[in-house]
């Protein structure tokens, strides 16, 4: 990859609050965006518990692991010697979060590195 990416980063989450489907983290990019690469981990081991990115509504990269805080769940595209498909999001698309099977009061840090 020869372009240099940008990394959006985001931490939600707080005691007694249970992050669930599109819990939080609307965005809009003014401009056309890739997702190359994600990286996400939870405050406390969380067994099961993955995150989900959405595109408009549509799941466009599903169930990366966040259940282990002290190894953080990857997804990597081939620009990134990954396995899958770089995520392309037009401009002026809704992003948001889902967290699968996260317990109550579990925080979430996830990183999205893209291309404009």
């Amino acid at each position: 990859m020869d372009e240099r990416t940008q990394v959006i980063t985001h931490t939600d989450g707080e005691v007694g609050i249970t992050l669930g489907a599109l819990y939080r983290f609307w965005f809009s990019p003014p401009y056309p965006i890739t997702i190359v690469y994600v990286t996400v981990s939870p405050s406390v081991d969380d067994t099961d518990a993955s995150i989900d990115i959405d595109d408009d509504g549509t799941n466009v990269i599903s169930a990366i692991d966040c259940s282990d805080k002290n190894v953080p769940g990857t997804w990597k595209s081939v620009d990134v010697n990954g396995t899958n498909a770089p995520v392309k999001v037009a401009a002026n698309s809704l992003m948001a979060l889902d967290a699968n099977n996260m317990a109550s009061g579990t925080r979430a840090m996830v990183q999205i590195h893209y291309k404009a």
